[in-house]
This record gives C-alpha cells, sequence and structure tokens, in this order.
C-alpha cells in the first residue's frame, strides 16, 4: 500500500487499529482453561490504542493544529509522545497570542482604566481585587486569560491596569488544560472558597441593609390577606413585560472546561437575571408540594411579614446557600442566568421587585474557537446551522464580530473568535433577538447604538437576520469606541 502522502498514512494506521482490535478479540476467544490469554489481550488493546493515538496526532499535523517545532528532534522522525508536546505547547503559544489580540481589540485610550490588585496563588490560581472592592477568584491558564476575564468584569469591558503580588507570571505552562489539582482549586462552585470570603462582599455597599428596610417595610404596604392577590398581579405582570429567555446553552451536556474560571461573590440587580432552570415563567417553579412557585413565594411573604429579625433572617436566607449565576458580559453591563441553586430565592425578589439579591456570580468567557452546530438548537430548523454561519460572515463584514472563518467560502465554517459586544449575537437569530430587545429594556438602546448595532435590529429574529446578513453601510463601518484596549501590568 503506498503510504507517501499523509492522508495514506492515516489510512494505513486506521486498518492496522482495525486488525489490532481483531487480533484482541481472537486473543479473547482463545482464552480457557487450556491457555490463559488475558496478558496478550491486554496487550494488543494497549497496542491499539497507541496505535490510535498516532492517528489522531497525524490527524491534528495535518488539518494545521499550531505545533511547537522547536522542541522536535532535528535529525530524526518524531515520534507519536514528541508531536504531542508539540502540539501542546504549540496550542499554549496560539492561545497566548489570541488572548493578546483580544485585550488589544479591548483597549480604549481615551477611558480611564479599572486597576486591580492580583494575587498569584497556586496552581495558577488567582484573587484579584478592583478599586470598587470587588474581589474575583479565579483560575486561568494563561495571565492573559486572567486579564482578558477581568477586563469584562466591569460594567463595561475595558481597560484594566494590573498589580501582581508578587510578579506576573512570565512562563508558560506546558499545557492549556487544567490538572487534576487545578481542578480541584478552581473556583467552579462557592464551595471551594474559604467559609468567610462572602463576608466582606455581603456588606458591600450598604446592600444588605437596604434590602432588609424594603423587606421591613412589607408589613407596612402588605397585610396577610392580599398577598395571593398581590403575587398573582406581580407574577401576571412579569410574565408579560419581562418572560423568561431561551437558554443559551442549548446542550449543557457539551460544556468544558475553559481556559478560565473567575467568580465572585456580588450583589446583582434581579432585572438582569433572565432565566431559571424552572423556566416555564415566573412564579411556577416545577417542584412538588409546598415547593411549588404558587404554594412558595406566598408562603415565604407571609414569613417575612412576621419576622423579628429581617437582618438576621436575610444573611441567612442569601449566604446559607448562595444563589448561584452565571453571568454574560455585554457592551453596558451583563444579563446573568440561574445556574444550579437559588431558584425561589430569584423568584421572590422579581416577586417583590427587590433592587439586589445576593450571589455567586461565575462569568462564560468567550470561546476562542466554535462553530455553528455549537450554538445551534436540537429542535432548531435544519437549516439553522447554516443560519447561523450567513449571520456570523456577516457580523464580520460589518466589523462588530472581530475574528477569522477557517473556511469562509463554506455554508459551515469554524470562527476563530476575537471578540463580540455579547456572546449571545453568536446564536440562531430567535435566541439573539430575544436576548437583544431584553438587552435594550434593561440598558437603553444607547448601548447597541455605541457598536454601531440599531436598538430595532432585535424587534424579530428575522428582522435580526435580515439586518445582520445585510451588506454594511458607510457609518456602519466607522471606527467603535467600544472596541480597544490593552492591559498594563506594572
Amino acid at each position: 500500500m503506498d503510504a507517501v502522502t499523509a492522508p495514506a498514512r492515516i489510512r494505513l494506521l486506521r486498518n492496522v487499529i482495525a486488525l489490532q482490535n481483531h487480533v484482541a478479540q481472537w486473543m479473547t476467544a482463545l482464552d480457557d482453561t487450556h491457555m490463559n490469554t488475558r496478558g496478550l489481550v491486554e496487550s494488543a488493546n494497549t497496542l491499539a490504542q497507541d496505535l490510535q493515538q498516532a492517528v489522531d496526532v497525524l490527524v491534528k499535523v495535518e488539518t494545521g493544529h499550531p505545533l511547537d517545532a522547536s522542541i522536535l528532534p532535528p535529525d530524526s522522525a518524531p515520534t507519536p509522545e514528541e508531536l504531542l508536546q508539540a502540539l501542546a505547547r504549540g496550542h499554549v503559544q496560539a492561545a497566548e497570542t489570541a488572548y493578546q489580540r483580544r485585550l488589544e481589540l479591548l483597549s480604549r485610550p481615551d477611558a480611564e482604566p479599572t486597576h486591580w490588585l492580583v494575587r498569584t496563588k497556586p496552581e495558577r490560581c488567582y484573587e484579584a481585587r478592583n478599586q470598587e472592592g470587588l474581589i474575583v477568584h479565579s483560575w486561568a491558564a494563561l495571565p492573559t486569560t486572567l486579564e482578558t476575564e477581568l477586563a469584562t468584569w466591569g460594567p463595561t469591558p475595558g481597560l484594566v491596569k494590573i498589580e501582581y503580588t508578587p510578579a506576573r507570571p512570565t512562563d508558560l505552562p506546558e499545557l492549556m488544560a487544567p490538572s487534576q489539582q487545578e481542578l480541584e482549586e478552581a473556583p467552579s462552585t462557592p464551595h471551594g472558597l474559604a467559609c468567610d470570603a462572602d463576608e466582606e462582599a455581603y456588606a458591600a455597599h450598604g446592600h444588605a441593609q437596604r434590602a432588609a428596610e424594603l423587606l421591613a417595610s412589607l408589613r407596612t404596604r402588605l397585610r396577610d390577606d392580599q398577598v395571593d392577590d398581590f403575587v398573582n398581579a406581580r407574577v401576571h405582570q412579569l410574565n408579560r413585560r419581562s418572560p423568561q429567555l431561551p437558554d443559551l446553552e442549548s446542550h449543557p451536556n457539551r460544556r468544558v472546561f475553559a481556559d478560565s474560571v473567575s467568580a465572585a461573590f456580588t450583589w446583582v440587580d434581579p432585572t438582569t437575571i433572565v432565566r431559571t432552570p424552572d423556566h416555564t415563567a415566573w412564579g411556577t417553579i416545577d417542584r412538588p408540594g409546598e415547593r411549588a412557585g404558587s404554594v412558595w413565594i406566598p408562603a415565604a411573604i407571609r414569613e417575612w411579614l412576621t419576622e423579628d429579625d429581617i437582618p438576621y433572617k436575610l444573611r441567612t436566607a442569601l449566604t446559607a446557600g448562595h444563589v448561584q449565576l452565571l453571568r454574560f458580559p455585554g457592551p453596558a453591563g451583563p444579563l446573568h442566568v440561574m445556574d444550579v441553586n437559588g431558584c425561589h430565592r430569584t423568584h421572590l425578589w422579581r416577586v417583590l421587585d427587590l433592587p439586589k439579591i445576593f450571589a455567586f456570580v461565575q462569568n462564560v468567557p468567550l470561546p476562542l474557537q466554535l462553530t455553528p452546530f455549537d450554538v445551534a438548537t436540537d429542535d432548531g430548523p435544519t437549516d439553522e446551522p447554516e443560519v447561523v454561519a450567513a449571520i456570523w460572515k456577516g457580523l464580520l463584514a460589518k466589523g462588530i464580530l472581530r475574528g477569522t472563518l477557517d473556511r469562509p467560502d463554506s455554508p459551515l465554517p469554524a470562527l476563530e473568535l476575537d471578540w463580540v459586544p455579547a456572546q449571545w449575537l453568536l446564536y440562531p437569530p430567535d435566541i439573539a433577538a430575544a436576548y437583544g430587545r431584553r438587552y435594550t429594556e434593561i440598558y437603553g438602546p444607547r448601548a447597541w447604538e455605541q457598536c454601531n448595532i440599531p436598538a430595532d435590529a432585535f424587534t424579530s429574529a428575522a428582522q435580526w437576520s435580515s439586518w445582520a446578513t445585510s451588506a454594511p453601510r458607510d457609518e456602519e463601518l466607522r471606527p467603535r469606541r467600544s472596541l480597544q484596549r490593552r492591559t498594563q501590568p506594572e
């Protein structure tokens, strides 16, 4: 068989793998009381796995994955293990370049930078504090990844000036992926942080005191016999004016560990929480018996009406088991969706129209690469991936989306993403339009106009798709003030 070309070598290796798997099966069949072949079977399976690894490595090399050739032997062909190491190093170097490019796009020379004090910790973990007192706990594969994350933690994405203690790490890691120890140290849940990590944030800016005062005032505005009618009227109003939005993660099982995890205990405006796991409607929490929304919410309000120590009850309600939110940055501020805990309290806070809720908030970073299938929904139209790809191409032409398509002439290209004002703009048009409209309601049309997106582009899914794929006008190509930025470590 001719194995001169790379595709031919890959085909040959795959044929050998198939043969080796048959060998393992034959050895298994021979295993009986006359001959123990388990050792031979194990060796055959190990060889098949090694051959599969060799195929995977060759495929990555031939499809253009970044590779650090400087570590390969100069006078001999590399082994699969050496190629794997070179690919891992190439991935790290490419990611470093990509995050540097993203930081450059976020630079705003005309804006005051947000100052952060960053304490470096073992296992690529960090603790960052900005001038407003916000404390962000993070695991980041690279310092540039952390800096990109911090650039999106302010009210608007922008310039960050960072002072590291001790000095900023300079050596690139061998791998982007976290080790098992790093996975355990990463702040993916509040349980891995110190038990008092939320105390300073809870007391910040007087939000707890204000919430306690508003809860105490309920008894002057609401009688016990009025609670049911109040809840029904408020739920009807919420579902008419601010219904829950579709899921931004249509395939939760496809979530992978990103290049960074950053989270903070902080007070959040409940109007920016646009979805909870029990998402039929506000007030209809899908739980049995007393935990059902229609039962639990009125009962909880009656408890607050008779509570003597409201500050203590409030603190217990919000810190004994934290509300957990996912944070999606936008051009003028974030939107949030519920993660895994706090559904009842979120519904209650929306019904009572309280201005802030205390939560453990995890930022959702923009990926570096994705395909239309990563955002397409399971039950969407069959041409949804092609529609998404067409929108990406249109947004790239308008300069709204920054990045490159690996196969721009293909109906289903992969996107190397540098920046986009909001992640939901990458989603199918019905989701993008729904989130875009809600964002306008919360932050105003100016939030989109500063990105050169007319607010009426989100009137409907069809309108968004039409505008996004239309040819750019001259005024849409002018430089945007919101895309510029460079981190300034000290």
